[in-house]
This record gives structure tokens, C-alpha cells and sequence, in this order.
């Protein structure tokens, strides 16, 4: 629970494109393909959702997501015997600092009754593509 989309928050807090290949036209790697009116409806309300309007294939020239990777990720637990895993949990996530070719993330997670039951933390490499290729250096976010 704790490593779901963590350090992807990066990129969506400062404002990168994460999509890649993936959009109408394309499978998940970029080969052609013919998507449903089902399948482009959900793309559209995923771009809305993550804040892109009506930005489907990033015509404004949003730096570019290459590759993401954890460098490190720490989990600090608040009385762990008070609460059970296999119930509901609310996780804030944030990123307060990005930058050169890295970025830091932190996360908090509540049990039902409002209790604070962790405190986590995660380093990441967060690469941006360059001319269609990942960056080869430590590019700036």
C-alpha cells in the first residue's frame, strides 16, 4: 500500500507528462492499434481527472516522463499492533521538492478512526525524455 504510486507523484504534482505512448491510436508500447469509443471516452476522462483538460496528447509541450525508479523508501509505523492492514486506509501523498533528475516524496496514512498509523518517505530518479529518448544526464524538473 504504501509503494502505490508513490513515486509517480512527482510527476503528477509537478505537472509532467507520465503518458507516454498511451493514447488514442496506440497500444501501451506505440504500436497502432484501433481503440473502442468506450476505451477513448475513459482516456478523456483520465486527462480531465489529472488535471490536462483537454490536452490528450500534450500538444503543450509538457516535459516528458522517461523512466522512474525508487533509490530508496522508508516506512515508519505509529503504534502498529492499533490498527489492522486489511481494513480501509487514507494516504496523503506529496512531493515537497524535485530537481535534478530526482525527487522526494512523503506520505501519511490514516486508519478509519482518523489515527495516524504511518509515515513514509521515498527518494526517486525521475528521468525526462529528450528529443524521443530518455535523458542520458540529470536533467532539471
Amino acid at each position: 500500500m504504501s509503494d502505490s504510486y508513490f513515486i509517480g507523484t512527482v510527476s503528477r504534482i509537478h505537472n509532467l507528462w507520465r503518458f507516454g505512448h498511451l493514447k488514442p491510436g496506440l497500444d501501451a508500447v506505440g504500436n497502432a492499434r484501433e481503440w473502442t469509443e468506450a476505451e477513448i471516452a475513459e482516456w478523456k476522462k483520465l486527462m480531465q481527472e489529472e488535471g490536462f483538460g483537454d490536452d490528450y496528447e500534450n500538444k503543450k509541450g509538457r516535459p516528458v516522463v522517461g523512466m522512474t525508479v525508487s533509490l530508496d523508501h522508508s516506512i515508519y509505523f505509529h503504534e502498529p499492533r492499533a490498527f489492522r492492514a486489511d481494513e480501509w486506509i487514507f494516504t496523503e501523498m506529496e512531493s515537497p521538492w524535485a530537481g535534478d533528475g530526482r525527487g522526494v516524496v512523503s506520505q501519511k496514512m490514516w486508519a478509519r478512526d482518523g489515527r495516524l498509523i504511518a509515515t513514509c518517505f521515498q527518494e526517486g530518479v525521475v528521468r525526462l525524455k529528450q528529443d524521443g529518448k530518455e535523458a542520458e544526464g540529470k536533467p532539471k524538473l
